[in-house]
């Protein structure tokens, strides 16, 4: 009787677990069939929400559900990103993750969250190209990296450069450019890529290192050089203008990007359908061109590609921050 029990008790554990399964499998296979939520962790009508708002779009149409946008602004998208972590892990809400995101737990001194724990992964969805710019009517000598540096060094007052903010992936990613020409100079910061290019302009900086969108049209009219992009090839609108690698500095390997995140207990055959969505929509001609004019380059990797760039890029920006000193208290 006893080894009769102990078998009746097996098979019901067999059988339970099968029906768990199926049910999981059968909800997977199901998945969406209403609604889904997507956060965006930054303010309506910067490049973050514009581009974020492309994809939703576009995630719509493929899984042929309708994506609600919420945007929940706030200390570097800390406050959107804990929403997202605290939801529900059936893929029904997910959440853009961009620059400042990855670097708030390196530039606050209690970090909000710890994005290789906390989140899982669905896919990147576009780089934003980064470009350093001079005056070119102050800065006639300053041409390219190199006589940049050169600037650098021999300028008795020393010299200044200017991102959108402490803690952007611009300022730190100059912080480690600085490192691989050997100069010395000085960040000035301000609030937003407004403000930052007006000094440019105005000759109260000397550089700034930028998203293209927010530089472009200044570029165009001739008031701003290009010296460097920081893709791994020249970009269409700029085709003259050497990459960082060209000229031979080894800090373009820090990059601008955006993907998609949701809760890290979202089952895997649900984030796949996430990510392959993503692939799909990323892919597609119309959206490319979408994302292409807010300043956004489609660059699709999946779930665990990104997960890895998580991981490098995080190592690398704690590494900039600690060694700059650049946590907020």
């Amino acid at each position: 009787m006893k080894l009769l029990s102990k078998l009746t008790i097996v098979s019901a554990l067999i059988v339970s677990q099968g029906l768990i399964l199926q049910t999981a499998s059968a909800q997977a296979n199901d998945f969406p069939n209403k609604s889904l939520n997507y956060i965006i962790p930054f303010p309506p009508g910067g490049p973050t929400d514009v581009a974020g708002r492309v994809l939703a779009d576009a995630i719509g149409k493929e899984l042929k559900q309708t994506v609600v946008v919420e945007n929940k602004s706030g200390a570097s998208g800390s406050i959107g990103l804990n929403q997202l972590i605290r939801s529900k892990p059936d893929g029904y809400t997910m959440a853009s993750l961009a620059s400042p995101s990855l670097t708030a737990p390196f530039m606050l001194s209690q970090p909000p969250y710890n994005l290789e724990k906390d989140v899982k992964s669905v896919g990147t969805a576009y780089i934003t190209p980064l470009v350093i710019v001079v005056n070119p009517k102050l800065n006639p000598d300053i041409t390219d990296m190199k006589s940049l540096a050169q600037v650098a060094k021999s300028s008795k007052d020393g010299i200044n450069y200017t991102s959108a903010a402490i803690g952007s992936t611009a300022n730190l990613a100059m912080e480690l450019i600085k490192k691989d020409m050997g100069v010395e100079m000085l960040h000035i910061p301000f609030r937003g890529s407004a403000p930052a290019v007006t000094a440019v302009l105005a000759g109260d900086v000397a550089v700034m290192y930028s998203d293209l969108v927010a530089v472009l049209a200044q570029i165009k009219a001739g008031n701003l050089r290009p010296i460097a992009v920081n893709t791994d090839e020249r970009l269409e609108e700029l085709p003259e203008v050497p990459t960082l690698k060209e000229q031979d500095i080894q800090a373009s390997k820090a990059m601008s990007w955006g993907g998609l995140v949701v809760p890290k207990d979202t089952p895997d055959a649900t984030v796949k359908i996430l990510s392959d969505a993503l692939a799909s929509v990323v892919n597609d001609p119309d959206t490319q061109t979408r994302l292409k004019a807010v300043g956004a380059y489609p660059y699709y990797t999946n779930s665990q590609t990104m997960q890895d760039t998580i991981a490098r890029d995080s190592a690398i920006w704690s590494g900039v921050i600690e060694e700059n000193n650049l946590r907020q208290n």
